[in-house]
């Protein structure tokens, strides 16, 4: 399963992350983990091409992680680039329950 965790802090997601496969086809065949994947890469894409921003991201196998300042996280085009991204996971996790979770959060533990 991937779990994908989203953290705020004052109502604005500071932190994203996710982990794990969905194991509904083989890899690199699996079209749940590949739908994830681009839309949290988009996100960050977004972040930073589009809104020339330097997000602390680390990525593995199977692993992904964005974090922003929580001043940054209160501009408008961050929030509406990170909804856009939180509304695609939730399309996402209502075609495949049984695949992806999605764990929201606030505070600074990420």
């Amino acid at each position: 399963m991937i779990k994908i965790k989203i953290k705020r802090k004052q109502g604005n997601i500071v932190h994203f992350s996710a982990e794990g496969h969905a194991e509904y086809a083989e890899q690199g065949q699996d079209i749940i983990c590949a739908a994830v994947s681009a839309i949290l890469q988009t996100a960050a894409f977004g972040l930073i091409n589009y809104l020339e921003l330097r997000p602390e991201i680390s990525t593995q196998d199977g692993w992904l992680s964005c974090r922003l300042s929580s001043e940054v996280a209160q501009d408008k085009e961050v929030q509406a680039i990170l909804g856009a991204m939180l509304a695609g996971l939730r399309e996402t996790v209502q075609e495949y329950p049984d695949y992806i979770k999605i764990i929201e959060g606030g505070g600074n533990d990420a």
